[in-house]
């Protein structure tokens, strides 16, 4: 009779419980595949509906000479800090952030809030204030920002495949959206987004365009699920519109801020019209030093530092050449106004943490933003209301 020592022992164990769970891990990864990447069709949701076009955009603005662009970045949960400077601006003006802005485009979290803000409410205005989203915003991240414990376990918290689940997102986003298509919006948007299945990154828009990329009339919380879904942090979901697949996640790794592709897109669709142009940021700008100093620094390590800060430097370039551009766009472009609401957070915060403190300190900075930005926001406030003002 053979006889096993407590070694032995122990290790038949650990190797049976890494088989099972290897086992149960395929099986489960496999059953998420089946429910979340097998394109849903959203034919019959959509059927006739059809995007604006781009005349009926001209058309609106003819009598208009300004227009107001919103553009909001990604950032987590230091979505709230652009949030509540809109609510700021809505106390100061008494209008909805929506009556305020003819057009707004936003990445990832931005994306969130710009296409609630623009959701008609069927009377001729829109359904959503800032204030309104702002203060659902710490229940519907609790929400978002959740899977069951086997979830978890079998991913090994997020190494295996997206750390949290679509579900209650999809949820929070039907709540705001129904079946609306983005051509329903009663507001205009531009949203960038990578496509998996076209294989490329997309500036979806509200309306059609007769020359250069066009998109589908998506719903809106397909669009904006995948627009603010990164695919470490969330499960993508795959649809299909007329018989082609969509698999939408979040281009922040490529693109966190469209502020030049959108200010580009505007001015050529209303070349003639002034443009007021508003940025306002979360505190996701990197500050962070490439740490270079010794050898530990370079070869995969550095690598790594690379990659991960290539999508806050890309950003910080866009602010940089928005604002060189600007000041000396005094001197040649009179028909561009740029205000940048932003600021620089006295300590990290957290984009995907659900903790009091962090969000706390989230709060905070946003109010810090405000109390700096008091006269631009008043300054900012009077530009884009003076037609209103004088109609």
């Amino acid at each position: 009779m053979v006889k096993y020592s407590f070694g032995d022992i122990l290790i038949i164990i650990t190797l049976m419980y890494w088989i099972t769970y290897s086992i149960v891990v395929v099986i489960y990864l496999n059953y998420l595949t089946n429910k979340y990447l097998v394109p849903k069709s959203r034919d019959s949701i959509i059927k006739d509906k059809k995007l604006k076009t781009q005349q009926e955009i001209v058309e609106k603005y003819k009598n208009k000479n300004q227009i107001n662009l919103l553009v909001l970045t990604g950032g987590g949960v230091r979505g709230l800090v652009s949030l509540r400077v809109l609510a700021k601006l809505e106390e100061i003006t008494g209008l909805k952030a929506g009556e305020l802005f003819d057009f707004v485009s936003g990445t990832s979290t931005g994306a969130i809030s710009v296409s609630s803000l623009i959701v008609g409410d069927g009377k001729g205005g829109y359904k959503y204030s800032a204030t309104d989203i702002a203060n659902n915003y710490y229940a519907h991240s609790k929400s978002m920002f959740s899977a069951p414990w086997y979830h978890q376990y079998l991913t090994s918290f997020g190494l295996l495949a997206p750390r949290f689940l679509p579900d209650n997102k999809l949820k929070i986003l039907d709540s705001y959206f129904g079946d609306l298509t983005i051509g329903e919006l009663a507001g205009n948007m531009l949203v960038p987004v990578y496509n998996i299945d076209q294989n490329n990154l997309q500036l979806v828009k509200n309306w059609v365009t007769p020359y250069g990329q066009q998109n589908e009339n998506y719903l809106i919380k397909d669009l904006i699920n995948g627009a603010s879904n990164p695919p470490m942090i969330f499960t993508p979901i795959c649809f299909s519109i007329k018989q082609k697949n969509h698999l939408l996640i979040d281009p922040a790794v490529i693109l966190n801020n469209p502020i030049l592709q959108v200010l580009l897109y505007v001015r050529g669709l209303l070349p003639d019209k002034h443009i007021n142009l508003v940025f306002i940021g979360n505190g996701g700008i990197a500050n962070e030093p490439y740490d270079y100093r010794s050898m530990f620094g370079f070869g995969l390590y550095g690598l790594y530092q690379y990659l991960f800060s290539a999508p806050n430097l890309s950003s910080r370039l866009y602010i940089d050449f928005m604002e060189d551009y600007l000041r000396d766009a005094k001197l040649f472009d009179k028909n561009i106004s740029y205000f940048a609401i932003t600021g620089m957070p006295k300590s990290p915060m957290s984009p995907t943490s659900l903790s009091k403190r962090n969000f706390k300190k989230i709060e905070n900075y946003a109010h810090e933003v405000i109390e700096k930005n008091q006269s631009k926001l008043q300054e900012l406030a009077n530009i884009l209301t003076c037609e209103r003002k004088k109609q």
